[in-house]
């Protein structure tokens, strides 16, 4: 017995070296198709995390336009905003579709738990709010800001400069990103127009705010109140009135 299994052993020995091993160039298009996937994985929430109230990284945001036909194929550019650290407040949309022979419009918001049953496609309308607010960006490109007036007159140049050399590659980004709201929203509409028969329709996105810790806990209030939601607007985001 020992003989057949050293003979056995022997055998798959040899049989693990006579297999072919995958050429340098299948290695290499291996990695490269790895790491390609590792990329589209870390870049969208690593473009989230770049975002600042002055604006986006250009180079965030040129790299991520390049990736994001494959990550939204894939899923992978989901909404990371309500994921701690920095929690904000929920998105929701609201449609009116009205109709050309004169009944009444037909009213509603997404997501709705009493509507989108089961659980899951409550999460799928979730997603898809949560995912064109995410897109949206403002009508307006961007524009050359203003000096600061105290600044020294070496450092104004150089700013100037600096502004006027990145503006082409920030309109494009724009542009890229603009684009790709409105055929976001474009789609939401005409899903709504196909599935209700109507002739017009009003889409509004929809901020859910979220109470401070004194306000629901000192204070009481419910996380419900109409005043906690909020429209925003299609143009400059600082036209938000707030609660």
């Amino acid at each position: 017995m020992d003989d057949t299994a050293a003979s056995d052993a022997a055998k798959c020995a040899n049989s693990a070296n006579d297999s072919p091993r995958w050429s340098l160039r299948a290695r290499l298009l291996a990695s490269a198709l790895i790491l390609f996937q590792i990329t589209a994985i870390f870049w969208p929430p690593f473009t989230f995390a770049s975002r600042t109230d002055s604006g986006s990284s250009p180079f965030a945001e040129g790299v991520m336009g390049w990736l994001r036909p494959y990550a939204s194929l894939m899923y992978l550019d989901h909404g990371y905003s309500f994921f701690a650290p920095r929690i904000v407040g929920g998105h929701l949309v609201h449609y009116k579709v009205e109709f050309a022979d004169g009944r009444a419009p037909v009213e509603g918001t997404f997501p709705d738990k009493q509507e989108q049953q089961p659980r899951l496609f409550y999460h799928r309308h979730f997603m898809l709010a949560e995912a064109l607010n995410d897109a949206y960006t403002p009508p307006d490109p961007p524009q050359l800001q203003p000096l600061p007036p105290r600044m020294p007159e070496l450092l104004r140049h150089q700013f100037a400069a600096d502004q006027e050399r990145q503006l082409p590659m920030m309109t494009a980004i724009w542009k890229q990103r603009r684009d790709q709201y409105e055929s976001l929203r474009k789609s939401f509409e005409d899903h709504l127009l196909a599935k209700h028969g109507g002739s017009k329709v009003t889409i509004t996105r929809r901020e859910h705010v979220l109470l401070s810790a004194d306000e629901f806990v000192q204070l009481g209030k419910r996380l419900d109140l109409p005043e906690t939601y909020v429209d925003l607007p299609e143009g400059n985001m600082s036209e938000v009135i707030r609660p």
